[in-house]
Order: structure tokens, then sequence, then C-alpha cells
């Protein structure tokens, strides 16, 4: 995986009716199989087609597969949702296959029922998948334009030098470039892109800018399935970058504002 893939993916809502050949799918419940999640939660993934499990979606067109996922809950299970199903949804982009996260408009209650989901679980999201058609709908093209799905946030809007009172430039990022690019283009709830990071000279610290009314029981505080998301993207792009690191929880104490919660940190390994 690479950042490549993360340019090269966009999200697919409109659907040719072309099968997903067995190899095809094959590759992708090998990849399923894995243990991709962080700090030690396990994310439950499935296959599901539309007109046996009786699922879909209204904003989904020509698509008969979808992969959904659920976890039990328990703490940093959002982060590891987030960041085990956008690995999937990278893996399957390089495959040549077309997702999109999908939360608020599916027909949740057949999803939670053909995932045979337990009352201790969630099941945040869910992606068809499938070949793009070569042209959206005309649906599709509005809800890109309602969501501003092509647009994001500056650099120094997200990044920060050290505390919140010192916004970072790219220009200005060094070694930690690439990886937080990779973090800036990354898909979010509405496109909300709710992460900010801090860079210290060994570490990244990362945090969730919380908006109202995105935390609900039916599926968990998706804010943080948003940061699940960011930490993928950052440590492909740390890889890429020949950065060796690893995830821990270790607040390290920068004064924030009330709404901004602290996650996790990317810290290099000596």
């Amino acid at each position: 995986m690479n950042t490549k893939v993360m340019r090269e993916r966009k999200s697919v809502r409109t659907y040719r009716k072309q099968d997903i050949p067995e190899q095809t799918l094959n590759q992708v419940r090998d990849y399923l199989k894995q243990d991709t999640g962080l700090f030690d939660v396990p994310i439950t993934f499935s296959i599901l087609n539309a007109q046996e499990d009786h699922v879909g979606s209204p904003v989904i067109l020509g698509a008969d597969t979808y992969v959904a996922g659920k976890y039990k809950k328990q703490k940093n299970a959002e982060l590891s949702f987030g960041y085990a199903f956008e690995k999937f949804v990278l893996y399957a982009t390089s495959l040549g296959l077309g997702t999109v996260w999908l939360a608020a408009t599916i027909d949740r209650k057949a999803f939670e029922k053909a995932m045979c989901l337990e009352e201790d679980e969630v099941m945040p999201a869910v992606t068809p998948l499938g070949y793009a058609a070569e042209k959206r709908s005309i649906r599709e093209n509005m809800m890109r334009k309602g969501l501003k799905s092509d647009s994001r946030r500056s650099f120094e809007d997200l990044f920060f030098y050290e505390d919140f009172q010192n916004p970072l430039k790219a220009a200005d990022a060094g070694r930690w470039q690439l990886p937080l690019e990779a973090v800036r283009i990354a898909p979010s709830a509405t496109n909300k892109q709710p992460w900010r990071a801090v860079v210290e000279k060994d570490s990244v610290h990362f945090y969730e800018k919380k908006t109202k009314g995105y935390a609900k029981e039916a599926t968990g505080d998706v804010q943080k399935v948003d940061l699940g998301i960011a930490l993928c993207h950052f440590e492909i792009g740390a890889e890429e970058s020949g950065l060796k690191g690893r995830w821990i929880q270790a607040d390290p104490g920068i004064p924030s504002a009330e709404d901004t919660e602290y996650i996790a940190t990317y810290m290099l390994e000596a």
C-alpha cells in the first residue's frame, strides 16, 4: 500500500453491472481474514450479497456486493475499526475495485441482521464493492458537491509544531511532510476532517476535534473512526518515507481546546 493508491481512490456510488471475478473475491476474502486492527481490538468483516442478504443503500446504484465490519464495544474500538476498514478500502482500490464509506445512508437494521450483530457489538460502516461506472449519476454528483468531497483543509489548519499555537506549514514539516499530507487527504464522515496533530522531533500526537452529534449508541463515535482512518494513512505515509515507529497512547499534556481530545502518538523507534 502507498500514497499513490490513496490519491487514486475516489468514493464510488455508481457501479457497472459487472460481476467481481471469483479470483478477485478470493483475494478479498483472504485479506479480510487478517487481523489488521489497532491496539489489540479485533475487527470482524463479512462479505454480503445485496439480494441474498437483503441489504443495500438508496445512494448506491448497481452494486451487488458489500463488505461490512463490526467490533465488540471496548476502548479504542472505533480507532481500530477505522484503521482496519480504511486499510481494506485501499487494498480493494489496489485491486481495481470501487468503494465508498457508508454509515448514515444504509438500511442499518438489514445490515445488522445480516451481520448477526449482538447487543455488545457495533457496526459503524459498510462499503459496496464493484467496478465504477464510466459516469457518475446526477445524484452522486450532487452529493459530492454538497459534501465538498474534493476539498480539504489546509496543512496549517490541521497540523502544529510543539503546541496548538504554532501552525505547521508543509514546507517546514521535514520528514513528517508525506505522512501528514497522507492524513490531510484522508476521507471522513461528511468531510469534517476531525483530525489534528502536533509534531515534535521524534513523535506526532493525534487529536480528535469533536463535532456535536457524531457520537451515537448505534454507530459509536464516528469521528474516532475517522481518526482511525487518519492513523492508517499516516502509518502508510511514514513507511513510504522510510520511517519506523509504533503507536502508543501517552497523553503529552499539551494544552488544547475543550472540544479536542488526545487520541494516540506515533513514536519513532530509536
